[in-house]
């Protein structure tokens, strides 16, 4: 990473107010650079891609027909995780209204419905929420969360699991999610870290860096801080989550070998999910079918250790609304 420092070449960091900055790197994807805050360590993508134009980079790929992203044991575990995190997330939440914003295919909504609680959603677009609502019969909007017409101080949860970093003003999402929360009410987030001992290896090829769908890229300490300034109480971090970085370390070493970027990840996704054709590289599948029982042990092994340092590749935080 570069040294000098300088201003950021966009408004100030609305973490912490400051506006001196120093570039990262350049990215993988061509026009965008990754500039981090000198106050609090946030990073930022430059030039953020505005929100009437993001669209692009959600194309149908993205999702896979019908919401359909992985091969069929991935989609069984994806489903498993979903499960467990319902359940701690109930473990922490009395059963009432809960909103999940970015909520996906509504897999962790659909378990909390069925443990009690009165679920409602947020997508991107009418295209994520498909299988939310079409298969499952959730209710879920298709809005600006931070304008979202949701009456203040109702839910008993809001999540935010690897979604806030997709919102172009995730400050004023934190805000409106404590608006939006009873006294005690919990706020279950969870974010790529880049503090973690995968970004700072892998840079510009860590795989959970996913330029530009990310506009920001928080660290533990960054969104400790705002959480706090937002009026939360932080009760969990955890840095250990086996759903995500252990393949973040082992797509992150494809990546940097010089592979295709996220090769691997194409391959475990539904055809129709697919940016490119397995068929058309087959040294790199060859090599990633002998290489692969080796790097996913590494990988596995890395998370553990990441974990005792605390600086996992993400980071899961609870917080409760304090009491006012």
């Amino acid at each position: 990473m570069a040294k000098d420092a300088s201003r950021l070449k966009s408004p100030r960091c609305p973490a912490c107010g400051s506006d001196a900055g120093r570039k990262a790197f350049d990215c993988i994807e061509p026009g965008f650079e990754i500039l981090v805050c000198c106050g609090c360590g946030m990073g930022r993508t430059i030039p953020p891609v505005p929100p009437e134009e993001i669209g692009r980079y959600y194309p149908e790929t993205y999702y896979g027909k019908e919401n359909v992203r992985f091969n069929v044991v991935f989609e069984r575990l994806t489903r498993l995780f979903r499960l467990r995190r319902a359940r701690v997330i109930a473990s922490r939440a009395k059963p009432g209204p809960v909103l999940d914003v970015g909520c996906g295919r509504g897999f962790i909504l659909a378990c909390l419905r069925d443990l009690g609680f009165q679920p409602h959603g947020i997508e991107l677009s009418d295209t994520a929420a498909w299988h939310a609502r079409q298969v499952l019969k959730l209710a879920v909007e298709t809005c600006d969360f931070n304008r979202s017409p949701h009456r203040k101080g109702v839910y008993d949860a809001v999540i935010l699991w690897h979604s806030l970093e997709h919102l172009p003003r995730p400050v004023e999402a934190l805000a409106r999610a404590h608006a939006l929360l009873k006294d005690g009410g919990l706020l279950a987030v969870a974010v790529p870290n880049v503090e973690s001992l995968q970004a700072g290896l892998f840079g510009r090829h860590w795989f959970h860096l996913d330029v530009p769908r990310h506009y920001f890229h928080f660290g533990a300490e960054s969104l400790a801080s705002v959480l706090v300034r937002q009026g939360f109480a932080i009760v969990q971090e955890d840095h250990f989550c086996l759903e995500q970085n252990p393949y973040g370390w082992i797509q992150s070493l494809y990546n940097s070998l010089g592979f295709d970027e996220n090769f691997l990840y194409s391959l475990l996704k539904n055809r129709s999910a697919r940016a490119m054709r397995m068929r058309r590289h087959p040294i790199q599948l060859a090599l990633t079918a002998l290489t692969l029982p080796v790097v996913a042990a590494l990988g596995v092994l890395m998370t553990l250790v990441e974990a005792v340092l605390r600086r996992g590749g993400t980071i899961e935080v609870y917080a409760v609304k304090r009491r006012t």
